[in-house]
Protein backbone atom coordinates (compact mmCIF):
# COMPACT_ATOMS: atom_id res chain seq x y z
CA UNK A 1 0.00 0.00 0.00
CA UNK A 2 3.48 2.22 0.00
CA UNK A 3 3.29 4.76 -3.06
CA UNK A 4 6.31 7.06 -3.94
CA UNK A 5 5.97 10.83 -2.55
CA UNK A 6 5.03 13.99 -4.32
CA UNK A 7 8.11 16.14 -5.50
CA UNK A 8 7.35 19.14 -7.09
CA UNK A 9 9.17 20.80 -10.23
CA UNK A 10 12.92 21.39 -9.18
CA UNK A 11 14.66 19.97 -6.45
CA UNK A 12 14.56 20.38 -2.93
CA UNK A 13 18.19 20.81 -2.21
CA UNK A 14 21.53 21.61 -4.20
CA UNK A 15 23.07 18.38 -5.43
CA UNK A 16 26.99 17.95 -6.08
CA UNK A 17 26.57 14.35 -7.85
CA UNK A 18 24.67 13.03 -11.07
CA UNK A 19 24.04 10.02 -8.42
CA UNK A 20 21.88 12.27 -6.38
CA UNK A 21 20.17 14.15 -9.28
CA UNK A 22 19.03 10.24 -10.55
CA UNK A 23 17.53 9.92 -7.38
CA UNK A 24 15.57 13.12 -6.50
CA UNK A 25 14.52 12.26 -10.18
CA UNK A 26 13.23 9.13 -9.22
CA UNK A 27 10.79 10.31 -6.08
CA UNK A 28 9.03 12.70 -8.58
CA UNK A 29 5.12 11.98 -9.11
CA UNK A 30 1.64 13.03 -9.56
CA UNK A 31 0.11 14.91 -6.71
CA UNK A 32 -3.07 12.88 -6.63
CA UNK A 33 -0.72 9.71 -5.35
CA UNK A 34 0.62 12.18 -2.37
CA UNK A 35 -3.07 13.08 -1.72
CA UNK A 36 -3.91 9.07 -1.51
CA UNK A 37 -1.12 8.01 0.41
CA UNK A 38 -0.93 10.88 2.99
CA UNK A 39 -4.45 10.88 3.39
CA UNK A 40 -4.29 7.08 4.47
CA UNK A 41 -1.52 7.46 7.15
CA UNK A 42 -0.98 11.28 8.37
CA UNK A 43 -4.49 11.25 10.36
CA UNK A 44 -2.99 8.09 11.99
CA UNK A 45 0.77 9.78 12.25
CA UNK A 46 -1.30 12.24 14.23
CA UNK A 47 -2.99 10.11 16.64
CA UNK A 48 0.03 7.80 17.25
CA UNK A 49 2.65 11.05 17.36
CA UNK A 50 2.79 11.15 21.37
CA UNK A 51 3.44 7.46 21.66
CA UNK A 52 6.63 7.15 19.74
CA UNK A 53 9.90 6.72 21.09
CA UNK A 54 13.11 6.10 19.98
CA UNK A 55 12.66 2.14 20.05
CA UNK A 56 9.27 2.42 17.82
CA UNK A 57 9.46 0.42 15.28
CA UNK A 58 9.27 4.14 13.24
CA UNK A 59 12.63 4.72 14.37
CA UNK A 60 13.74 8.19 15.62
CA UNK A 61 11.90 11.46 14.62
CA UNK A 62 13.75 13.35 12.34
CA UNK A 63 11.25 16.33 11.67
CA UNK A 64 7.90 17.24 12.84
CA UNK A 65 5.43 19.29 10.30
CA UNK A 66 2.54 20.93 12.42
CA UNK A 67 3.09 18.16 15.12
CA UNK A 68 3.09 15.19 12.20
CA UNK A 69 5.95 13.29 12.68
CA UNK A 70 8.17 12.64 9.57
CA UNK A 71 10.42 9.09 10.97
CA UNK A 72 13.65 7.11 9.99
CA UNK A 73 11.52 4.60 8.75
CA UNK A 74 9.82 6.98 6.54
CA UNK A 75 13.20 8.39 4.88
CA UNK A 76 14.50 4.52 4.83
CA UNK A 77 11.35 3.38 3.01
CA UNK A 78 11.56 6.01 0.11
CA UNK A 79 15.78 5.21 -0.14
CA UNK A 80 14.51 1.30 -0.31
CA UNK A 81 12.17 2.54 -3.25
CA UNK A 82 14.23 4.55 -5.13
CA UNK A 83 17.72 3.89 -4.65
CA UNK A 84 17.98 0.06 -5.68
CA UNK A 85 20.92 -1.14 -3.60
CA UNK A 86 23.23 2.42 -4.73
CA UNK A 87 24.64 3.81 -2.01
CA UNK A 88 23.21 7.18 -1.30
CA UNK A 89 24.84 10.05 0.38
CA UNK A 90 24.12 12.06 2.66
CA UNK A 91 22.76 14.54 0.94
CA UNK A 92 20.77 12.71 -1.11
CA UNK A 93 19.34 11.42 2.04
CA UNK A 94 18.45 14.73 3.70
CA UNK A 95 16.81 15.93 0.29
CA UNK A 96 14.26 13.10 0.44
CA UNK A 97 14.02 13.85 4.31
CA UNK A 98 12.96 17.59 2.95
CA UNK A 99 11.48 16.20 -0.24
CA UNK A 100 8.15 14.40 2.72
CA UNK A 101 8.58 18.12 4.17
CA UNK A 102 7.28 19.24 1.70
CA UNK A 103 4.77 16.70 0.79
CA UNK A 104 3.47 16.68 4.35
CA UNK A 105 3.18 20.68 3.66
CA UNK A 106 1.56 19.87 0.60
CA UNK A 107 -0.69 17.26 2.24
CA UNK A 108 -2.18 19.74 5.49
CA UNK A 109 -2.68 22.75 3.03
CA UNK A 110 -4.64 21.05 0.23
CA UNK A 111 -7.01 20.25 3.44
CA UNK A 112 -6.82 23.85 4.48
CA UNK A 113 -8.18 24.53 0.91
CA UNK A 114 -10.79 21.88 1.42
CA UNK A 115 -9.15 19.55 -1.64
CA UNK A 116 -9.75 16.55 0.44
CA UNK A 117 -13.91 17.71 -0.67
CA UNK A 118 -13.14 16.73 -4.18
CA UNK A 119 -15.52 13.93 -5.31
CA UNK A 120 -13.04 12.00 -7.63
CA UNK A 121 -10.54 12.11 -4.70
CA UNK A 122 -12.75 10.94 -2.22
CA UNK A 123 -13.81 7.89 -4.44
CA UNK A 124 -9.74 7.09 -4.69
CA UNK A 125 -8.97 7.29 -1.39
CA UNK A 126 -11.93 4.92 -0.72
CA UNK A 127 -10.60 2.48 -2.68
CA UNK A 128 -7.03 2.89 -1.07
CA UNK A 129 -8.27 2.94 2.25
CA UNK A 130 -10.64 -0.61 1.43
CA UNK A 131 -7.40 -1.85 0.19
CA UNK A 132 -5.64 -1.24 3.34
CA UNK A 133 -8.46 -2.28 5.67
CA UNK A 134 -8.15 -5.81 4.03
CA UNK A 135 -4.25 -6.20 4.21
CA UNK A 136 -4.28 -5.21 8.46
CA UNK A 137 -6.72 -7.75 8.52
CA UNK A 138 -4.90 -10.38 6.41
CA UNK A 139 -2.11 -9.56 8.05
CA UNK A 140 -3.40 -10.02 11.50
CA UNK A 141 -5.61 -13.07 10.55
CA UNK A 142 -1.85 -15.01 10.26
CA UNK A 143 -0.93 -14.28 13.82
CA UNK A 144 -4.52 -15.50 14.33
CA UNK A 145 -4.20 -18.76 13.03
CA UNK A 146 -0.48 -19.18 14.57
CA UNK A 147 -1.98 -18.48 17.90
CA UNK A 148 -4.77 -20.42 17.67
CA UNK A 149 -2.30 -23.47 16.04
CA UNK A 150 -0.33 -22.89 19.27
CA UNK A 151 -2.76 -23.26 21.34
CA UNK A 152 -3.69 -26.36 20.14
CA UNK A 153 -0.61 -28.57 21.12
CA UNK A 154 -0.53 -32.18 21.18
CA UNK A 155 0.52 -34.05 23.68
CA UNK A 156 2.09 -37.56 23.28
CA UNK A 157 -0.63 -39.40 25.58
CA UNK A 158 -3.26 -38.24 23.15
CA UNK A 159 -1.46 -39.28 20.14
CA UNK A 160 -1.59 -42.59 21.84
CA UNK A 161 -4.66 -43.11 22.55
CA UNK A 162 -5.87 -41.93 19.08
CA UNK A 163 -4.07 -44.66 17.59
CA UNK A 164 -5.24 -47.45 20.01
CA UNK A 165 -8.58 -45.98 19.28
CA UNK A 166 -7.76 -46.45 15.63
CA UNK A 167 -5.47 -49.20 14.81
CA UNK A 168 -7.84 -51.53 12.54
CA UNK A 169 -8.20 -48.32 10.36
CA UNK A 170 -4.59 -46.98 10.48
CA UNK A 171 -2.71 -50.10 9.85
CA UNK A 172 -5.20 -50.97 6.79
CA UNK A 173 -4.08 -49.98 3.03
CA UNK A 174 -7.21 -49.26 0.93
CA UNK A 175 -6.69 -50.15 -3.32
CA UNK A 176 -9.23 -47.70 -4.70
CA UNK A 177 -10.49 -46.70 -8.17
CA UNK A 178 -12.23 -43.85 -8.60
CA UNK A 179 -14.43 -41.40 -11.23
CA UNK A 180 -13.69 -37.86 -10.13
CA UNK A 181 -15.62 -35.08 -11.59
CA UNK A 182 -15.41 -31.38 -10.96
CA UNK A 183 -19.08 -29.18 -11.30
CA UNK A 184 -20.45 -31.45 -13.88
CA UNK A 185 -22.99 -33.40 -11.46
CA UNK A 186 -25.07 -34.00 -13.82
CA UNK A 187 -21.70 -36.94 -16.05
CA UNK A 188 -21.58 -38.26 -12.70
CA UNK A 189 -25.06 -38.99 -12.12
CA UNK A 190 -24.22 -40.35 -15.61
CA UNK A 191 -22.04 -42.44 -14.45
CA UNK A 192 -23.15 -44.05 -11.96
CA UNK A 193 -26.12 -45.04 -13.58
CA UNK A 194 -24.29 -47.20 -16.04
CA UNK A 195 -22.14 -48.61 -13.16
CA UNK A 196 -25.49 -49.86 -11.63
CA UNK A 197 -26.87 -50.87 -14.83
CA UNK A 198 -24.02 -53.48 -14.64
CA UNK A 199 -21.22 -52.20 -16.63
CA UNK A 200 -17.74 -52.47 -15.87
CA UNK A 201 -15.77 -49.79 -13.90
CA UNK A 202 -12.96 -49.65 -16.22
CA UNK A 203 -15.30 -49.30 -18.84
CA UNK A 204 -16.90 -46.17 -17.45
CA UNK A 205 -13.86 -44.36 -16.17
CA UNK A 206 -12.29 -44.88 -19.50
CA UNK A 207 -14.52 -43.03 -21.31
CA UNK A 208 -12.63 -39.34 -19.92
CA UNK A 209 -9.39 -40.79 -21.25
CA UNK A 210 -9.74 -42.34 -25.10
CA UNK A 211 -6.30 -42.23 -25.99
CA UNK A 212 -4.80 -42.95 -23.47
CA UNK A 213 -1.48 -45.53 -24.28
CA UNK A 214 -1.70 -49.00 -23.51
CA UNK A 215 1.74 -49.41 -21.61
CA UNK A 216 0.03 -46.22 -19.71
CA UNK A 217 -0.92 -47.06 -15.74
CA UNK A 218 -4.98 -46.33 -15.60
CA UNK A 219 -5.42 -42.57 -13.98
CA UNK A 220 -8.12 -43.62 -12.52
CA UNK A 221 -6.63 -46.41 -10.21
CA UNK A 222 -4.95 -44.91 -7.29
CA UNK A 223 -3.08 -47.88 -5.88
CA UNK A 224 -3.01 -48.34 -2.19
CA UNK A 225 -3.78 -45.60 0.18
CA UNK A 226 -3.04 -45.20 3.46
CA UNK A 227 -5.12 -43.96 6.33
CA UNK A 228 -3.88 -40.60 6.18
CA UNK A 229 -4.43 -40.15 2.45
CA UNK A 230 -7.69 -40.62 2.18
CA UNK A 231 -10.16 -37.34 2.06
CA UNK A 232 -12.22 -37.28 5.42
CA UNK A 233 -15.25 -37.02 2.72
CA UNK A 234 -14.48 -40.66 2.07
CA UNK A 235 -14.47 -41.90 5.23
CA UNK A 236 -17.87 -43.21 5.65
CA UNK A 237 -18.29 -44.56 2.56
CA UNK A 238 -14.75 -46.48 2.28
CA UNK A 239 -15.38 -47.79 5.29
CA UNK A 240 -18.58 -49.49 4.63
CA UNK A 241 -17.48 -50.71 1.30
CA UNK A 242 -15.46 -54.47 0.87
CA UNK A 243 -13.29 -55.35 -1.70
CA UNK A 244 -15.19 -55.50 -5.60
CA UNK A 245 -18.07 -52.64 -4.51
CA UNK A 246 -18.58 -49.25 -5.59
CA UNK A 247 -19.61 -46.59 -3.17
CA UNK A 248 -22.49 -44.05 -4.29
CA UNK A 249 -21.85 -40.81 -5.38
CA UNK A 250 -19.89 -38.90 -2.86
CA UNK A 251 -20.03 -35.03 -2.97
CA UNK A 252 -16.99 -32.70 -1.44
CA UNK A 253 -16.28 -29.56 -1.30
CA UNK A 254 -15.95 -26.87 -4.21
CA UNK A 255 -18.43 -29.34 -6.48
CA UNK A 256 -16.65 -32.33 -6.57
CA UNK A 257 -17.92 -35.42 -7.22
CA UNK A 258 -16.84 -39.46 -6.71
CA UNK A 259 -17.71 -42.63 -7.19
CA UNK A 260 -14.78 -45.13 -6.01
CA UNK A 261 -14.27 -48.72 -6.02
CA UNK A 262 -12.47 -50.69 -3.36
CA UNK A 263 -10.56 -52.92 -5.39
CA UNK A 264 -8.50 -54.39 -1.95
CA UNK A 265 -7.59 -53.89 1.15
CA UNK A 266 -5.17 -55.46 3.51
CA UNK A 267 -3.64 -54.78 7.15
CA UNK A 268 -0.16 -53.42 6.76
CA UNK A 269 2.28 -55.02 10.29
CA UNK A 270 4.79 -52.60 9.55
CA UNK A 271 2.67 -49.55 10.50
CA UNK A 272 2.90 -48.88 14.00
CA UNK A 273 2.60 -45.75 16.45
CA UNK A 274 5.85 -45.01 15.83
CA UNK A 275 5.43 -44.84 12.20
CA UNK A 276 2.64 -43.08 11.94
CA UNK A 277 2.82 -40.83 15.25
CA UNK A 278 3.93 -37.29 13.35
CA UNK A 279 0.73 -37.75 11.12
CA UNK A 280 -1.54 -38.92 13.86
CA UNK A 281 -0.87 -35.68 15.82
CA UNK A 282 -1.06 -33.39 12.40
CA UNK A 283 -4.65 -34.88 12.37
CA UNK A 284 -5.81 -34.29 15.58
CA UNK A 285 -3.45 -30.90 16.02
CA UNK A 286 -6.06 -29.53 12.87
CA UNK A 287 -9.38 -31.41 14.56
CA UNK A 288 -8.35 -28.87 17.71
CA UNK A 289 -7.52 -25.88 15.65
CA UNK A 290 -10.57 -26.27 14.33
CA UNK A 291 -12.47 -26.66 16.79
CA UNK A 292 -11.12 -24.19 18.86
CA UNK A 293 -11.24 -21.62 15.74
CA UNK A 294 -14.96 -22.45 15.73
CA UNK A 295 -15.92 -22.05 19.60
CA UNK A 296 -13.99 -18.67 19.55
CA UNK A 297 -15.64 -17.46 16.66
CA UNK A 298 -18.96 -18.47 17.84
CA UNK A 299 -18.28 -16.72 21.37
CA UNK A 300 -17.03 -13.35 19.16
CA UNK A 301 -20.65 -13.66 17.31
CA UNK A 302 -22.73 -14.45 20.65
CA UNK A 303 -21.63 -10.91 22.57
CA UNK A 304 -20.89 -8.99 19.21
CA UNK A 305 -23.64 -6.65 17.70
CA UNK A 306 -23.72 -7.56 14.01
CA UNK A 307 -26.26 -5.31 11.99
CA UNK A 308 -27.05 -5.88 8.53
CA UNK A 309 -28.85 -2.82 7.13
CA UNK A 310 -31.69 -3.07 5.21
CA UNK A 311 -30.99 -1.52 1.64
CA UNK A 312 -33.62 0.41 0.02
CA UNK A 313 -35.62 -1.95 -3.04
CA UNK A 314 -34.88 -0.70 -6.03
Amino acid sequence: MQMPPFHPPGRAGKTNTNEEKKILKKIRVPLIAVFLITSLFSCAEKKEANQKTDSDVQGKILATVNGVPITEYDVKRNIKRVAHGEKVTPEATQNILQTLVRNELIYQQSIELGLDNNQEYRRKLSEVDAQFRDYKKQEISNLYREYIKNKAAVTDSEAKEYFEKNSKRIQTKFHVWQIYYRGEEARIAEDYKELKSGKSFEKVASKRFPNLPKEMKAPWDLGYLYWSQIPAFWQGSIDRLEPGKVSDIIKGPNERFWVIKLVDKMVDPKITFATEKERIVEVLRKQKTDELSETMLSRMRTKSKIIFPKLPSE
